[in-house]
């Protein structure tokens, strides 16, 4: 799992029974489908239920479904075919603490690039220069490295028995 910051027991449950927190009428929708969660840290995360028509994020101009994700400000999140605003799934914490949402946040830890922002991105500058290639050193290099991986090879041969 990704996030390890999850505090289970301050979570909601979102579904199509009358005892989840965030009730959706969609058919798509389990009836226990999802729960939100706050982190440690005070961020909203999502985690899927195992449910039959998945929770997705939309994110980078695509779906993509998820089990759990720590959610971002330029995030949206459907639950089968049911989009639902962050500022529902925000409300649903409302007076217990503070939620809030990552800025530009991955699940990986690398910076997201947001479609309305690519295109404010410079662009990176490819210079070619003129290339040198010394064939004697090249073959030097390669022989050492042959001479090295024999010597390591014979010698896990000699330890194992193999060779004697």
């Amino acid at each position: 799992m990704y996030h390890s910051g999850v505090n289970e027991k301050d979570s909601k449950r979102i579904g199509r029974s009358g005892a989840c927190d965030l009730r959706l009428e969609h058919d798509s929708v389990s009836r226990f489908h999802a729960a939100v969660e706050v982190t440690d840290e005070g961020y909203l995360a999502v985690c899927d239920n195992g449910s039959s028509n998945g929770s997705f994020l939309h994110r980078n101009g695509r779906w993509i479904r998820v089990k759990r994700v720590v959610l971002g400000t330029q995030d949206r999140i459907r639950f089968g075919e049911e989009e639902v605003a962050l500022d529902k799934l925000v409300e649903l914490f409302e007076g217990r603490r503070p939620v809030r949402l990552r800025e530009g946040w991955s699940v990986r830890g690398k910076p997201l690039l947001f479609d309305q922002w690519a295109g404010d991105l410079p662009k990176p500058r490819v210079e070619a220069s003129e290339v040198t290639f010394d064939m004697e050193q090249y073959e030097k290099v390669v022989i050492e490295d042959a001479r090295h991986n024999l010597a390591d090879v014979s010698g896990r041969l000699l330890d194992e028995g193999v060779i004697g």
